[in-house]
Formats: structure tokens, sequence, C-alpha cells
């Protein structure tokens, strides 16, 4: 049985990263054995030395802020003043959040195309402040939306909670600007230290897999639009079906109640699809022992007469929505479509006309090539999945 697919549960660790820390020994620090100015000249010393080899003119000066401590550099000739390294020791804020400050801190609206945040190095749960603690962030990655987001906040959370803890950041930039492509998130502790590294931009090349690229930083509207994209060029790749009407797919509703996922003629007969998504949670990635994707679970709407997510009288109604129908004309096939986009598999379910009993009506097949199509047909269409 094969292991996971073509992506990534998580952002590249350390050891991934290259050498970058090798000089840095990371993994033989740890809060117990290792002290706090050991660490920082490490730390220091190494990422110094990388950013001053990069940009030559920069002025570099350490300084503590709050919790941390930063290097610093002013600006050279072209580039603007931006943070290279905090490294901090997380404690309880001394005081409230500077909301005003906070608010007037600018930022642009979007970056590559994506809503960003005001981020902050160290959070103000860890006694992080503002100035050089601040930074534009990516939307999803800094409120845990996607599923490199959902690693940062953990890592984030652990720092902050460990007694003794000691984080640091270490953002990358590959342009004049004050806004990293990539961060690397390290925590040390007294299990040891743990470094990964996590994408800010998209609107930059990077030598990753795109598909990659796209799902691990993609929140979970996201992820559900393109499971559907997915599914729909599966039906079309591997069944010759033809696809009648794709549904939400990550449009706006405008207050209208969702459609069903996906309409498809297939063998001359029309089969309403749902279509389930996995990338993030404990089900994504999982098989039952007989190797089936495990059973999604189906919904009952508030709307709709209350009918069961596809249940005849459900789809039905759904149906009024794309053709002219009648209450006889509830007698159309239903399946299920489940998307695995972290083992890289789709599987299609049957069930009854009450919603209920989902029976595999084939093993999971590999959905790779569907799941490129889809990444270009949303690049076409919206730019982003």
């Amino acid at each position: 049985m094969k292991g996971p697919g073509l992506v990534w549960t998580a952002p590249a660790a350390a050891r991934d990263v290259g050498a970058d820390y090798a000089t840095a020994d990371l993994a033989r620090m740890t809060i117990d054995g290792t002290t706090w100015e050991a660490i920082w000249t490490s730390l220091s010393r190494l990422v110094g030395d990388a950013y001053a080899e990069a940009c030559p003119e920069a002025e570099i000066v350490r300084f503590d802020h709050g919790a941390a401590t930063y290097l610093f550099d002013l600006a050279g000739r072209t580039q603007a003043e931006r943070t290279v390294l905090v490294v901090s020791r997380p404690e309880r804020p001394s005081m409230p959040r500077e909301t005003a400050y906070q608010a007037g801190y600018p930022i642009p609206e979007l970056v590559g195309g994506r809503p960003v945040d005001r981020g902050h190095y160290l959070a103000h749960s860890g006694g992080g402040l503002f100035g050089p603690n601040m930074f534009v962030q990516d939307r999803a990655l800094n409120r845990g939306w996607s599923r490199q987001g959902r690693l940062y906040r953990a890592l984030e959370t652990r720092a902050v909670t460990t007694p003794g803890a000691i984080l640091f950041v270490r953002p990358h930039y590959v342009d004049d600007s004050d806004v990293p492509a990539v961060l690397d998130l390290g925590v040390i502790d007294d299990g040891g230290a743990e470094v990964y590294r996590f994408r800010n931009r998209y609107d930059i090349p990077v030598d990753e897999d795109e598909l990659a690229v796209a799902l691990n930083g993609a929140n979970t509207t996201q992820i559900g639009s393109f499971g559907e994209e997915t599914a729909a060029a599966y039906l079309v790749r591997a069944c010759g079906a033809t696809i009648v009407d794709l549904g939400d797919a990550g449009t706006p509703r405008d207050g209208q109640a969702h459609r069903i996922d996906l309409v498809a003629v297939l063998d001359d007969a029309p089969i309403a699809f749902e279509v389930k998504t996995r990338f993030v949670g404990r089900s994504a990635g999982k098989r039952t022992r007989l190797g089936n994707l495990a059973r999604p679970r189906m919904q009952r709407p508030a709307t709709l007469s209350g009918h069961k997510q596809g249940s005849q009288g459900h789809v039905a109604a759904h149906l009024a929505q794309i053709t002219d129908v009648d209450d006889n004309n509830a007698g159309i096939e239903v399946r299920v479509l489940l998307v695995d986009l972290l083992l890289m598999e789709i599987q299609q379910f049957g069930f009854t006309d009450s919603g209920n009993r989902l029976t595999p009506l084939e093993g999971p097949a590999d959905c790779t090539d569907a799941a490129r199509t889809a990444l270009a047909r949303i690049g076409e269409h919206r730019g982003q999945p």
C-alpha cells in the first residue's frame, strides 16, 4: 500500500533546509544544556554573516525590545529597514496590546493576490511588542487557516506555554522590501531544537512543487474549491464524463444555499456528485483496513426542508436551481466523491435514497494529474486556489 502522495504534511524541517543551520549545531541545543548567550551568539553569527554577504551595504545593529533581542538592518542604499533575526524568551505581556499603533502600521491590501495581516515575529501573548517586531504576514499563515498556518501557530503556542523555551524567527528576503519571502520559525526547549520553514509570499518563484505550495498555503474554503475542481477533472480524464454543472467551487453564494457540487453525464446517465475534500484534520491521509478512504459524513442542512445532504429530496431541491424539475424528478443517481489531497487519491461512494449507508463503488484511485489540472484551471479563473 502506497504512502502519502507528493504533498508533504508539513513545511520543510530544519534538517531539510540544507546546511543553513549546520554551523549553529541546533541539534545539540536545549534550554537545560545551553545558555541563552550561547544560543544567541550561535544564531546571530550564522544569520548575520549570511545576511551581510547577501546585502554588503547593510548596517546591522543589535538591541533588546520587550522579551526579544533583534538583529536589525538600518538600511543600505537600496533595501528597506528590516528585521534580520529575532531571538526571544517568551513571557506574559506586561502591558495591554497597543491597538492604535498596530492599526496604524501600514500594509498593502494584498501581496501576490493573497490577503495579508499585521504580523508579529513574537506574538503579543509571548511579550512581543511593535516596531521591529511587526511585519507583513500572509493571512492564512498568521491565523492558522492553512496547513502551514496550523503548524506555525502550534510552534508559537509551544514556545509561549513552555517555561524557559526560546523562540527564534529568521525572515528571508528576496528583494529590497521589508516583506519576507519565507520565515524560519524555531523553538528550543528541554526536548531540543525544532525549526521549520514557512512560505510568506506567493508572488515569487521558488524551487518547490507548485501544487504542494498551493495546497499547503490554502485555507479551508480554498481547499474545498480545489477538491471540487479536482473531482471534475478526474471524472473527465478517467471516466470520460461530461460536466453539466460545477457548483460553488469557491465562488460567492450571495446568500443562496449552495448547489450540488457536481452534476455530470456518465455512461449516458446524469449523476449528481457531492464532493468531500480532505487535506487537514484527523481523517486526512488515512485508509481503512480494507484500503478504502474513511467514509465521509453527510450534513443535514437547516434549509431545504431539512433533507439530509445527498438524499433525493436534497438533490431535487438543488437541481431546481440549475434545470427545470418537478417533484417527480428525484430519481437521479447520487454519489459522493471523496478527494484526499494528502494521499492524492479519490474514491466514489454510493448510498441510499435517504442519504445513508455509504458504500464504496470502487477502490481509491490516484488523482495527482487531476489535481494539477485543477490548479491550472483555478489559476486561469481566479489567479489562486
